[in-house]
């Protein structure tokens, strides 16, 4: 009798925590170390992965593809001092910039076939130009620096690059996601989104009532979900979701309140970025995984990071659920979901 009383009981307290969470909340994931001193920026859908790393010659921007890192070089002097891939599309072009060693810089793209190809400067021979996301039909998205000026986000498209202008409340935009319809979003005062045609879409921010308090963009999915970060007050900010004229703020990690940003969005709407966990004594950001309404800590979901290592940030998700995430100890990891995690699972995990 004691027995099944027991047992009636652990059955009662298991479905009340069954109704209480998510039915599929989150996968376990599975990591590949890409390195020590590397900066995963950028995945596509086949899992390549393109991002910076240290090399004696320098830092370099890198392809992770087959199993295999391949370092893409510079471009030429004098812009072979460094480079930065931040953007690879499904073929696997790859778009950054490679500097001076007075931090000049110029756009480029590299591909398999033709090797990395300098932008040029057609919007000002004396600027500073940065890309960082490219889309299928090979458009790139990105801002210049004028040699005297603000800052303006561009789109480069069939060989011409144009400028896209900037908000009314702002003399300055940049450009940090571009999908496969060719809408641009990025940060102009506020986060906007460029639908092919001016003017920027103005996404608002957190806090409508508070006009002088700013947001930006940083990716976009197929079907033109946004997010970014919008600061709610004059000293939080929280990353966002924007889909169908609403900005939804997604919250933080518990324990935290105070801060989180937004890098990447799937098809699917399942979201990564970072989110602060000071208050509860934890000096180091945690990377998360926003899905099915839940902000998920990413270290409670990987099965195989290295001992003493936090992941600290989540840059990119592919529509196979990959991540590519920033260690704590310089290294980058490229995350693979496994099977859902359960609810009663998820619970022990978290």
């Amino acid at each position: 009798m004691r027995k099944a009383a027991f047992c009636t009981i652990l059955l009662t307290v298991a479905m009340f925590l069954l109704g209480a969470l998510p039915a599929a909340a989150a996968s376990a994931y599975t990591c590949k170390d890409l390195g020590v001193n590397t900066g995963a920026n950028a995945l596509n859908q086949a899992g390549q992965v393109v991002g910076n790393m240290y090399t004696p010659s320098g830092n370099h921007a890198f392809l992770y593809s087959g199993g295999v890192k391949h370092d893409l070089g510079t471009l030429q002097a004098p812009y072979n001092y460094s480079s930065y891939a931040k953007g690879i599309n499904a073929a696997g072009q790859v778009v950054g910039s490679s500097y001076t060693s007075s931090s000049g810089a110029h756009a480029f793209l590299w591909s398999s076939g033709g090797g990395m190809v300098d932008l040029g400067t057609p919007l000002g021979p004396d600027d500073k130009y940065y890309a960082y996301g490219i889309n299928a039909a090979g458009q790139v998205a990105g801002y210049r620096i004028p040699s005297s000026g603000s800052q303006q986000a561009f789109l480069y498209s069939g060989g011409g690059m144009q400028n896209l202008g900037t908000l009314p409340i702002s003399g300055a935009s940049d450009a940090k996601g571009i999908n496969d319809a060719g809408q641009v979003v990025g940060g102009s005062g506020h986060a906007y989104l460029y639908s092919g045609a001016p003017p920027l879409q103005d996404l608002g921010t957190l806090n409508p009532g508070v006009p002088a308090i700013a947001s930006w963009a940083n990716a976009v999915n197929a079907i033109g979900q946004v997010v970014g970060t919008s600061y709610t007050t004059v000293f939080i900010y929280h990353a966002f979701l924007w889909s169908g004229g609403v900005m939804q703020d997604l919250g933080t990690l518990p324990g935290s309140g105070s801060a989180s940003e937004a890098y990447g969005i799937d098809t699917a709407g399942q979201v990564v970025g970072w989110s602060d966990t000071a208050t509860s004594g934890d000096p180091i950001p945690h990377a998360f995984l926003y899905s099915d309404g839940v902000m998920h800590d990413l270290n409670n979901l990987v099965q195989n990071l290295p001992a003493g290592d936090v992941l600290a940030a989540a840059y990119g998700i592919n529509d196979r659920g990959q991540i590519i995430a920033q260690g704590s100890h310089g290294h980058s990891y490229l995350l693979t979901p496994g099977p859902p995690v359960g609810a009663l699972d998820l619970l022990l995990l978290e």
